[in-house]
């Protein structure tokens, strides 16, 4: 392709694309080497080309629009499908897979304030790319191959950044008329995915900025939407990430926490006078300790016990590994 020019990620510093999106990229990054597994470094030349997979985008700031290709000879579906170049075409080098990254001219806010129009545009260009080149649309570029780093193949096509109406233009963007509201399998959804990731988030969040603690909530929520099908638009799962994190790192919240932490001490306290009141409440959970190990002992996950069961996977853990 005469647009399509290979560059070596190890000579980053002298490809200026490369430099260029080194400096794109956010200055907290979301890195790994793995795809399931996520760190959260202060940007530097070492960190962004250490780890094969990175975040391109922000929880509130959407640079890089990025689609997953799922099938070898993907290096080319952009020419095929006569729609806009991407600006890197990043290649698994074993199977041919690709993830293309379409720099943003503007890139897209999520702030509270911002306008609703320019995300709505780029939910549907990103639904019409997905469905125009064939992407993974469960996809949701919390984690992408990293173009810095020589784990892939990493090809540069000379394109300039886009504004949205620039991709719009060619392609067939998604119409939506809704005459009624969401159903109650939407809602049933969502709530379940907020007050499961919230009762996650209580336990960390003393310990989490708050974008510490949003981007968190965000892989958690992704996690928890694997299970669905149809799955809740990743905008809702952003939504709900927000919702908790704010929430959880409020004046408000850390107070209340620290009341009740202080009641807890009390009566811990008093309870503590009875040398019987240890064995008490280690009594009141025997049930649960027998159930959990007759569930593992048959076969069921600590993680699946634990959600079933409402109880940290820590102490599901400790009580399979008790002696009866």
């Amino acid at each position: 392709m005469e647009h399509l020019k290979q560059v070596n990620p190890d000579q980053w510093e002298q490809v200026p694309p490369l430099a260029q999106l080194y400096q794109d990229l956010p200055k907290t990054l979301r890195c790994s080497p793995y795809k399931h597994n996520t760190d959260f470094r202060r940007k530097t030349p070492k960190r962004a080309t250490q780890s094969a997979y990175v975040g391109y985008n922000t929880p509130k700031v959407t640079t890089f629009i990025v689609i997953d290709l799922d099938y070898d000879g993907s290096i080319f579906a952009y020419h095929d499908a006569g729609i806009p170049r991407p600006h890197f075409v990043i290649k698994n080098p074993k199977n041919g897979h690709c993830q293309y990254l379409y720099r943003l001219k503007d890139p897209i806010t999520f702030f509270k304030n911002s306008q609703q129009a320019p995300i709505d545009l780029l939910n549907a260009i990103e639904y019409a790319l997905n469905e125009v080149l064939g992407g993974d649309k469960a996809f949701t570029g919390y984690l992408a191959k990293n173009a810095l780093n020589s784990a892939h193949e990493v090809y540069y096509t000379g394109a300039e950044p886009y504004t949205l109406h620039d991709l719009a233009d060619y392609l067939d963007l998604p119409t939506y008329t809704p005459t009624t509201a969401d159903n109650d399998e939407f809602y049933g959804r969502n709530d379940a995915t907020f007050h499961t990731v919230r009762k996650l988030a209580y336990r960390v969040a003393s310990k989490c900025t708050y974008t510490q603690l949003y981007e968190q909530c965000l892989h958690w929520c992704e996690e928890h939407n694997t299970q669905y099908s149809p799955q809740l638009p990743y905008n809702e799962l952003k939504s709900i990430s927000k919702s908790i994190a704010e929430y959880c790192t409020s004046q408000a919240y850390r107070c209340s926490l620290s009341e009740l932490q202080a009641r807890k001490g009390a009566k811990g306290g008093r309870v503590s006078d009875s040398s019987k009141g240890g064995q008490a409440r280690s009594k009141k959970y025997e049930n649960k300790r027998e159930e959990a190990r007759k569930l593992y002992k048959d076969g069921t996950k600590i993680s699946t016990i634990s959600k079933n069961m409402d109880v940290h996977r820590n102490t599901v853990r400790r009580w399979v590994n008790e002696r009866a």
